[in-house]
């Protein structure tokens, strides 16, 4: 039976040398355009049920499609080709747009022009417009659609992962004022997004003066945006920003997968795929940027070593993206090196002559990196090497392994590796079994090397190298906060194509029969592991044993099931030896399943429960806030605060506390005298030092802090002139719940606001 009558229908990505199909009729097209209203009214409704004003959606619903999306779109086609559909297009061509925000951000804030930004994307659509060999980017030249039912699949997926994401992290995170607490990482990300409306390059809002050394591409991509529709930063990055990203991530996966499995369908599991992996995140803005720009990126790299459809233009936009995937999340870069390095080496030996195009593409890359390192995040972020350090944020590590080290700290090998225990080692393997099997999605496109056809082709090897590199970094990297978990995020769109290309293969020239068979059965046992895959409850006061033992239970039962299930396939395979290869595809679809299931789950316990964000170590009161957003509304964008909020609870301050304070910073937006130092690079630098973790260490800056205590506790006016004059200091943020302010500041500067315990001063106004 051949491709077209098992229903997997093969769409090359349309080149030069392709012949396309022509356009499809009206119907044909208005049939395309249904699915995705869906989304739509997903995302626009949720919205408003979580509050978001109708006028600020549609405003930004404007921003996005006319200054992101349609520049891009024509950018995309300008420079490289079309992929011969709107859909894809305007995947990538997000992608391209937002490099091209990005750029005429940079240029416009740092010459203090950012108020007039929306002339970056006009003067775009304004040159298509007129010239007349650019104005025909506004047409496919060749269209080459996909079938509805690529929209209708894709449609469902992005209104699923709308959905979840508006429901879930969206709304158990209130924008200020309306949260009673708020996860740090949120109002750092929001001081970021102020700092990046103001100056580029741009300054570290905690500690006035000082560079900025942090991933912040994603910041001010939504800087950007609040400098053109003029919304608030925390409504942009609270509510608006994540949901068109969301989409865009579905979508460039989607592209990834098609444009490597040649097959329609592909791009539609691997959107399936990626759906339950956490892709879209407001907790780390970051990773969900570089998911959307590192995965375009990889589509150029892969058209222009091995497809070689759209001339130099891949080139162009592989590199100019992957500059930003790197200044947007640290483990982008390291993936497509890893990618490009392995096929480069297949390459190689396969034809007995160094791949030059590879190799270039290579250096290319790690310039990047290194470019981004030193000039964007200023360093590594507290990272090292450690074998098996991400086991340290396992349940149950410490009580197993009696490993009581600080996370972040050691050599090259887990402490309890070395101890000699050997319930503590065969602990640590335990709970690398149960990451393994928690990430299985992530390894099973490495079968690609399994299959003969896909063995022999450059761009398999290029999708394992990144899950190579993927896997080493999580494996290798020791970071105090377990950064080293974002390599795991950041190769998703590799996992999901590689997985979908091993379905494609294996499901070519099958009878829908066949596939429907196999797909069903998948279902079923993806359901039967889930059930055997649940997490043991580990006995109350058990000895460590006995807990290892527990925690060993599930991989037990796996391995004994999957036992059964290969020897069953293998007798199956020898009678009927038309089902070889199919195999693989049950793999693929049963772990599919079961992030499935799991997000389910999830989505049903969420949705259930009461689960706004509340941490009493991050309760922000009533008064602290209205007074925050009272100086945000007062205060000059560049003027300087005094305060000492730089601790995350709202009581006394003391040496020692947790230093991820981002009050006035990212609630009132503006820079500060010294605020919450933990995530600096001098901050984490010192992780482990007189056995405190990085967030506890004392400031680095003690002078600041020193001043910044005067100031609030035993002011003069000299201090004050002293701050004014050496750091620019105009307004005092004095809450006496975190420790006693002097009265003399009612003589040396000037009350403007009081609202319970907190007092705004403004100095040299007299």
């Amino acid at each position: 039976m051949t491709t077209a009558q098992s229903g997997a229908t093969t769409i090359p990505p349309p080149g030069p040398s392709v012949v396309t199909r022509p356009g499809s009729s009206g119907p044909a097209i208005v049939g395309r355009l249904v699915p995705w209203l869906f989304p739509v009214v997903a995302g626009v409704g949720g919205l408003l049920v979580i509050d978001v004003p109708l006028a600020a959606v549609l405003t930004y619903s404007v921003y996005f499609g006319c200054c992101v999306v349609l520049p891009g779109v024509l950018l995309l086609r300008a420079t490289w080709r079309s992929t011969g559909n709107w859909a894809e297009d305007v995947g990538l061509g997000a992608a391209v747009g937002m490099a091209h925000q990005l750029l005429g951000w940079a240029i416009f804030t740092a010459l203090g022009l950012q108020s007039w930004l929306v002339v970056w994307p006009l003067l775009a659509l304004a040159t298509f417009a007129v010239l007349p060999r650019l104005r025909q980017c506004r047409r496919i030249a060749a269209p080459a659609p996909l079938p509805v039912a690529w929209s209708w699949g894709l449609a469902i997926c992005a209104t699923l992962l709308v959905a979840f994401v508006t429901f879930t992290s969206m709304s158990d995170h209130k924008p200020p004022p309306d949260g009673t607490s708020y996860y740090q990482d949120l109002l750092f990300h929001l001081s970021m997004v102020h700092e990046l409306m103001r100056s580029m390059p741009p300054q570290l809002p905690q500690v006035a003066g000082e560079p900025l050394e942090y991933h912040w591409f994603a910041n001010a991509d939504m800087a950007g945006a609040a400098d053109i529709t003029r919304l608030s930063p925390a409504l942009v990055y609270f509510r608006l920003w994540l949901l068109p990203q969301a989409v865009v991530v579905l979508l460039v996966c989607a592209a990834l997968a098609r444009q490597v499995g040649n097959v329609w369908w592909t791009g539609v599991l691997a959107a399936l795929i990626v759906v339950p992996t956490g892709s879209a995140s407001l907790l780390s803005p970051s990773t969900t940027f570089s998911l959307v720009t590192g995965t375009a990126a990889a589509v150029f790299l892969v058209d222009a070593l091995f497809r070689r459809t759209g001339g130099r233009g891949a080139w162009v936009l592989g590199a100019a993206l992957a500059v930003v995937a790197g200044g947007s999340k640290p483990s982008t870069l390291p993936l497509l090196i890893g990618a490009v390095g392995l096929a480069a080496l297949f390459v190689l030996i396969r034809d007995r002559k160094l791949p030059w195009r590879s190799v270039s593409a290579g250096l290319i890359l790690v310039l990047a990196m290194l470019g981004t390192l030193r000039f964007v995040t200023g360093g590594t972020s507290g990272s090292g090497f450690q074998f098996l350090a991400i086991a340290r944020f396992q349940a149950h590590y410490r009580e197993i392994t009696g490993d009581l080290s600080l996370r972040g700290t050691g050599g090259l090998l887990l402490p309890s590796l070395t101890s000699g225990d050997s319930t503590a080692i065969a602990g640590v393997a335990v709970m690398l079994g149960l990451i393994l099997v928690s990430s299985a999605g992530l390894l099973t496109g490495c079968s690609l090397l399994l299959v003969r056809s896909t063995r022999r082709d450059p761009v398999a090897w290029l999708l394992v190298g990144a899950l190579t590199a993927g896997w080493a970094g999580m494996l290798l990297v020791n970071h105090p906060s377990g950064g080293q978990q974002y390599f795991l995020r950041t190769v998703v769109p590799f996992a999901a194509a590689a997985a979908a290309w091993l379905v494609a293969v294996a499901f070519e020239g099958r009878s829908r029969r066949t596939m429907v068979l196999v797909s069903v059965s998948a279902l079923a046992l993806g359901v039967v592991y889930n059930e055997v895959t649940q997490p043991a409850a580990l006995p109350s006061g058990a000895s460590r044993v006995a807990q290892v033992e527990a925690l060993a239970r599930p991989l037990m039962e796996i391995a004994v099931l999957t036992a059964l299930l290969v020897a069953g396939w293998l007798l199956t395979r020898r009678r009927w030896a038309g089902h070889r290869g199919l195999g693989l595809a049950v793999l693929v679809l049963v772990v599919t399943t079961l992030s499935l299931i799991d997000l389910a789950r999830y989505s049903y316990v969420a949705l259930r429960t009461d689960s706004d964000y509340r941490a009493a170590s991050a309760l922000v009161h009533p008064d602290e806030q209205a007074a925050a957003l009272w100086l945000e509304a007062h205060a000059a964008a560049s003027d300087v605060v005094v305060t000492g909020s730089w601790c995350l609870s709202a009581g006394p301050r003391e040496p020692g506390c947790d230093a991820r304070g981002y009050l006035v910073s990212g609630m009132a937006g503006r820079r500060t005298l010294i605020e919450g130092w933990a995530y600096t690079q001098r901050a984490l630098a010192t992780n482990g030092a007189d056995g405190r973790m990085y967030w506890a260490q004392p400031s680095p800056w003690p002078d600041r802090v020193r001043l910044s205590l005067q100031v609030l506790t035993a002011p003069t006016a000299e201090v004050l002139t002293q701050v004014r004059r050496q750091y620019g200091v105009r307004w005092i943020y004095a809450d006496r719940r975190e420790g006693p302010v002097s009265t003399k500041l009612d003589e040396l500067a000037v009350l403007r606001y009081q609202d319970g315990e907190v007092k705004i001063y403004e100095v040299g106004a007299r």
